[in-house]
Order: C-alpha cells, then structure tokens, then sequence
C-alpha cells in the first residue's frame, strides 16, 4: 500500500525532502521503502485506571503487541496503519480513546518523556505542549508531579484542556505563554522541563503528506531563531541539577544539533548529558552529528560562504562532544517516525545562588519591594475553605496531599506541589520587586487542577471526569448494587426509588458495583426517580465490560 498512490516513487526521490535524507547517509531507496507507507497505529494505556488491565486485554485481542522500549507506559504497536483500523478494531480504539483509556501517540512522540530524569522533580514545564501528548503522558506516569502546561494559542489551549480532562488529570495546570518569554516561577524555578520546539516537521512525511511538497532547506533556517529562543528560555527556568529535554520531529540538523549547539554557547551553565541507555531498550538510535552539509532549496549542496555560522556544525570541540550525546531516531530504523532529542543539564555549580537563571538579580544593592498583584479576572482561582473540602475530602477518604481550587460553582483539586511551589510563594521579577504569594501571577493560569466536584442545588455532586481522579486518591462514597441494577441503567431504564438501596442519598449519588474486570464506579441521580450521569461513550464502554453488549447500537 502506497501512502500517496497519485505519487510516483520516482517524484518522492527527486523531492528536497529525500535530498536531506540522501545528505544524512541514507540510501535512499532503502529509506524510500519504509517513508512511502504510512505508520503503524500506535497507542499507550493509561495508568492508574481500575479497569487498565481489562483495556491492555482489548488492545491485546485485536493484535496490540507492546513496545519493549517503552518503560513508564504499557504502549502497543497496532497491526494496521495509522487511522486504519476497521470495522469492530476501528470503534473499539475510539471508544477507548474518547473515554481516556488509551491515548493514541506516534511512537517517536514518546521519547521526551522516556529520557527525562524525574528523580526528585514536583513541577516540570511542557513549554509547547498543544495537543497534549506529552503533557499527558508525564502526568499520567507521575501523578503527585505538578505539570505545567503552556500553550501560546487559544485555539489549541482548548484542545490541552480538553485532554487533559479525557483522561482526568489533577496534576495539570494549563497556562497560556509566548515560550521564548515564559515568566518567572518561585525560587528555585522548575524542576524539568519538555521542549518539544515548533519545526518544520520534515520527520513526519509518513503521516503528513503535504510535507513532502511543502518542505525545503530554507524552512529549517527560517525556524532555526525561534527554537534557539525557546530553548534557551527553557534553559533559564530549570533550577541546579534540573534536566531539560530539547527535541523535534525533524530530520534537519539544523532544526535539531545546530539548536542545541546554538543553546550551549548561549547558555554555558547547561551542558549536554547521555541519554540513559535503560531507557530505550531495543530502539535503534543514531548519535548526533556533528557534520552536516547545508542545502539550497532544489537540494543541491550550498555554497560554504552563503552559510551562516550559526546554522553550520560547530568548530568548537566541547559542543561536538555535547552533540554526540544527543540522539536520532530515523524512520527506516525502526518503522517509526522521525525525531531528534537532547537531554540538557543545569550544572550546580555554574550557579552558586541557587536558582534557575532567571531568577538570579540582574544586578546587585536592588532594593527590595512587593508588587501589586493585577486586578481580579475570569480565569482567577481561589483556595477552598476547610469547611467546603473537609467534609467531601473525610467522605471519599480522599487524600491529604490533594490542594483544593474553586472556580465559580465547581471545585478542582490538585498535588500539593502545586499550591506549595507555585501559589503559595513569593515570585522574584528580577528586578528587586516579587509579586506575593497566594497567586499563579505572574502565570497566566487558565486551567487549575482537575474539576473534581460540580455544585448543583446546593449539594456538591462528582463529576464524571473526576471520578478516576477519586479512585486513585481515595475511595468514592456510595452503596453497593448488584449487576443487574446496573445493567438497566446502562439500558436507559429509569428505577424507581424503591429498587435501590435504602441508604441511597438523595441528588447525586454512586453505585458501587463488583466485577471480575475491575470494581466500577457508577454515578446517578437520584430523585423521583434514578437515572444515569455517564455520557453515551462512558456508557458504552461499561456496557461492553460488564455485559459484553456490542459497542455499535443496531437500529430497529
């Protein structure tokens, strides 16, 4: 199956596109006989979920096999193309998908999270984080780990959001940032951060077809600036000792080694570090270069003097060490995707203060002062009165290191590290002045924590994207049903009260159900009569698990 069938294979070789692979070493047909197919579906399983291993069984049943290099995730190579599964295979991963069982990721995506160091981190930044691949799959694996989302574009905040609700996420806290201006956090910054830089995506060609007409060599030196600015952003965020992990889906280098090697002339407190072999496992990697030829825009070689330095591999012998550290992954190695990363370290002892870089005084005999915090706004979010969370947290027996947020008539909870390291402190602005405690600023925070709890009519009721969160960090009040109880719920039958417990609460209230897939969770409401609170996806999957009803509704 050819992925561009209208293509011959003989345009895809004279593209620029395979002129840089050919410029990289690659034999071109043999390069050509795996980019021309589109990728395989690959997939992750989200953790922490009662029914997880039920899920790994589906994936299973349909042909999933794992993937030996992931480590932190149970994730599975599928056997048909990307967005290729048909008939039952085909709305099984959709519903498993849209119920935020799984989370469907290119396999190369997955490398950034795979080599970050996270000993010892509580907040780590996705700097470009849109649509939240990354962002969920830290957060998932590291659930009392604060992840701060950023996202310049409103557009793609809703889809961040709208994720990290799919899969019930307390630990995120979504901001809205220009990464190359990313303001200060408390002393001493960030523990980690992702920076995944906007690119020219010349590693995608199995997926993106339009890649291989729109990409040529100027595309690269034309991103080359805004990466390098991000990432030594990031560079400046990280406290002593922290990690940041630089990557793109790129084949350029100079998308890619020249960022880094750009970066660390800039910022000479970072140093490149090996990427841990554990870690990958069974996944062919290249080195990264430390030569490379730059191109015109038909592919031909460049003259040398038409070359800016800075795109040009560096004559300096240390960066050419520090690149050799880095890594690549090509497509034809691995039936993959491309991508590029680098795992970049904060040395202590280039920064005797402390503090990540942006936080060290611009100069010395400031004067110190507090800042005005700025005006109330839509997006504020406040801390919850005891008297609120107390009796819900004793109710759920949820856990004492969850903070608690509220936004309007909602509640939302998070890690503690959250409210300890980012609200609760004082923020330097470098300049003498901080801005006090008790607030993001000067974080533009959009999205805190998770929704747990909705309040309607005067009672606080769990809402569905809450309950997985309720699960993990304690233990949902309700009253044991049987299954058939349930099964005429999942059916669309309204009960009437006197086929219920009698203890069951008046409002919003859980069945609580026993299942050799998993205990289960269900939330109704109770009234004249009890009905279901699920959405039609969660409400068909639960139905596949207990009673095994087929996913697809057969019209009468």
């Amino acid at each position: 199956m050819v992925w561009r069938e209208a293509t011959s294979r003989e345009d895809l070789a004279a593209t620029p596109l395979a002129r840089l692979a050919a410029s990289l070493g690659a034999d071109v047909d043999a390069w050509l006989d795996v980019v021309e197919h589109p990728l395989p579906e690959t997939l992750r399983i989200t953790p922490n979920r009662k029914d997880a291993a039920w899920t790994v069984e589906q994936i299973e049943a349909i042909g999933g096999e794992k993937m030996p290099w992931i480590t932190h995730h149970e994730a599975f190579t599928m056997p048909f193309p990307r967005g290729h599964a048909e008939g039952e295979a085909r709305e099984l991963l959709s519903h498993l998908h849209q119920s935020g069982r799984i989370t469907r990721q290119e396999a190369a995506s997955m490398l950034p999270v795979e080599v970050l160091p996270m000993d010892g981190v509580d907040v780590v930044v996705d700097l470009c984080a849109a649509p939240g691949s990354k962002t969920t799959q830290v957060a998932e694996r590291y659930p009392m780990t604060t992840v701060i989302a950023n996202e310049p574009v409103s557009g793609r905040v809703n889809t961040l959001v709208s994720n990290r609700g799919r899969v019930s996420l307390a630990n995120v806290l979504v901001v809205q940032h220009d990464g190359r201006h990313f303001p200060r956090t408390p002393s001493p910054g960030v523990d980690a951060v992702i920076a995944d830089l906007p690119c020219t995506g010349s590693a995608t060609m199995r997926k993106n077809r339009e890649v291989w007409w729109s990409w040529k060599p100027s595309s690269g030196r034309d991103m080359h600036r805004l990466q390098v600015d991000i990432a030594r952003r990031a560079a400046s965020l990280v406290r002593p000792g922290g990690h940041v992990v630089v990557s793109t889906c790129s084949l350029d280098p100079v998308e890619n080694e020249a960022v880094v090697a750009e970066t660390l002339r800039q910022c000479p407190w970072m140093e490149a570090v090996p990427i841990p072999a554990e870690r990958l496992r069974g996944l062919h990697l290249r080195k990264g270069l430390t030569t490379w030829t730059l191109l015109n825009d038909d592919g031909t070689k460049m003259a040398h003097e038409k070359a800016q330095p800075h795109h040009a591999p560096p004559v300096e012998a240390e960066l050419q060490a520090a690149l050799r550290l880095t890594r690549r992954l090509h497509p034809e190695d691995n039936d993959t995707g491309g991508f590029y990363v680098a795992l970049l370290r904060h040395r202590p002892e280039a920064t005797p203060e402390g503090v990540a870089k942006t936080l060290v005084p611009k100069r010395s005999g400031l004067t110190p002062y507090v800042r005005d915090l700025p005006g109330p706004s839509r997006h504020d979010v406040h801390a919850v009165e005891a008297e609120v969370s107390n009796p819900l947290s004793t109710k759920h027996r949820l856990s004492d290191t969850l903070a608690w947020w509220r936004r309007g008539k909602r509640l939302a909870v998070s890690p503690v590290s959250m409210r300890d390291r980012l609200w609760a402190p004082e923020t330097s602005d470098g300049r003498g002045g901080r801005f006090p405690g008790g607030s993001f600023h000067p974080l533009k925070a959009i999205h805190v924590g998770l929704p747990t709890f909705a309040e309607n009519r005067g009672m606080w009721r769990v809402r569905q994207e809450g309950l997985p969160v309720i699960e993990h960090h304690g233990s949902p009040a309700g009253v044991e049903v049987d299954l058939p109880v349930v099964e005429r719920l999942l059916s669309g039958d309204a009960l009437e009260l006197d086929e219920v417990p009698d203890d069951v609460e008046r409002g919003s209230s859980l069945f609580l159900v026993e299942h050799p897939s998993g205990p289960t969770v269900v939330p109704v409401w109770v009234q004249a009569k009890v009905t279901l609170m699920l959405d039609d996806v969660e409400r068909r999957m639960l139905a596949l698990r207990l009673f095994d009803w087929p996913l697809t509704e057969e019209e009468e």
